[in-house]
This record gives structure tokens, sequence and C-alpha cells, in this order.
């Protein structure tokens, strides 16, 4: 985790996150879960049959899992101002927490990473946003993401279920 995603982090009271902070859709995409697909990659159910993309496009499983199982943190709902980074943080932190124990439930699934991010839009009235995406670990692909020692800029968070 980043320094600067720390401190939303202590602001969020990641103890106290329960199932009231999943997003709107949360139950559906847990509820169809994880698939491996044919050539070896693990996308969440849901999100696939959502997926526009073509697997052709990736040369690697893990840039096509980031694709496939990254989304936008929901925030139609969410007022505007200061807090709305926490609110954000809560939300995708609550959805990776439950994705990442829905892959630890599968006999002999690989290690499941998820990234949460918060940024301010790049829209003329900028607004606190989201992103989350998941993806395993495979032999000889590089990681999809690494946060060094956590001194940057970003409000990053890397979550891992072994």
């Amino acid at each position: 985790m980043t320094d600067p995603m720390r401190e939303v982090a202590a602001r969020a009271k990641l103890d106290t996150v329960t199932s009231a902070d999943l997003p709107p859709r949360a139950e559906e995409i847990l509820a169809a879960g994880w698939v491996r697909e044919s050539d070896g990659a693990w996308v969440l159910t849901a999100l696939r049959r959502s997926y526009s993309g073509r697997r052709a496009a990736f040369d690697d499983l893990t840039g096509y899992e980031v694709a496939v199982n990254g989304r936008a943190v929901h925030d139609l709902d969410l007022p505007r101002g200061a807090a709305r980074d926490v609110l954000l943080f809560r939300r995708a932190y609550a959805l990776s927490r439950a994705v990442l124990d829905r892959a630890e439930a599968i006999p002999d699934a690989p290690a499941v990473m998820a990234l949460i991010t918060v940024s301010m839009s790049f829209t003329e009235d900028s607004e606190w946003v989201g992103s989350q995406t998941f993806w395993t670990e495979h032999e000889g692909e590089p990681p999809y993401v690494e946060i060094d020692d956590g001194s940057g800029a970003e409000l990053l968070m890397l979550m891992r279920r072994d």
C-alpha cells in the first residue's frame, strides 16, 4: 500500500468494513464466482459476461485477467466531497475482500491478487473515483503491478490471497 493510501485506509477504518459496504451488483459477482478458462485464465464469471474485448488482443494471461476483472468502483450513489475517497475505498475493499475469499475457497486455485486505486478524475469538475481489478499469478509472467516502498503519490493498495 502506498503512503497516501495508508492515510485513506486509516480514515476508512478497514476493521469496520462489512457487507453493508459492498457496491450494488456485488452479490451477482460473488454468486457467479470464478471460472478457469481453457487457456488457464481465471476470470469472474459475471464480469466476463459484460466484457467486450477480445482474448487475442493479449499476449499474456495476466493482462487478459486484469482487463476482464477490472471495473470502476460503483459511485453513482455516493456523495461528492472530501469524504468520497474513504467511501470509495471502503466499497472497493469490501468487494476485494469478498472476491478473494471466494477464490480461496476453490480447491487448487492459484494465488489471487487485487488492486484498488483511488484518484481524482480528469474531468472539468474533478471528483474522487476508484477502480479495482483481480488477477492470478502465472509462472513466467511478471506481476501486473508492484508497490515498491510505498512512497509514491498514487493511492494504491494491493491485496493477496494464497
